[in-house]
């Protein structure tokens, strides 16, 4: 079996975003070599980058797409046809199953 590497954001409430979907609070970690605590190693080893719609939305907002150079998979229910980015796939159906 593989071995996955896994990394995951939330704050203390479970969500990144403020009530009104701000993400402010995280400007000042931007870019800071201080704050990176190995995030960057990470980053490098992994090939895939799994997320949801609302956070493929979001970071969408944030200008370039920067897991451009990553496959991608945004888990969606929404039956609309959203912007794609390269190597994004959208996949609708049981997350458990696509995983396995």
């Amino acid at each position: 079996m593989p071995r996955i590497k896994l990394y995951i954001a939330t704050s203390l409430d479970g969500f990144i975003a403020r009530e009104d979907g701000s993400i402010d609070w995280l400007t000042e970690y931007e870019n800071n070599p201080e704050t990176d605590y190995g995030y960057s190693k990470f980053y490098s080893s992994i090939g895939t980058v799994l997320m949801g719609r609302k956070t493929y939305e979001q970071v969408l907002g944030f200008g370039n797409w920067p897991y451009k150079e990553k496959k991608s998979y945004v888990f969606t229910r929404q039956k609309e046809s959203l912007r794609r980015e390269s190597n994004i796939e959208f996949v609708s159906g049981d997350i458990r199953e696509f995983v396995h």
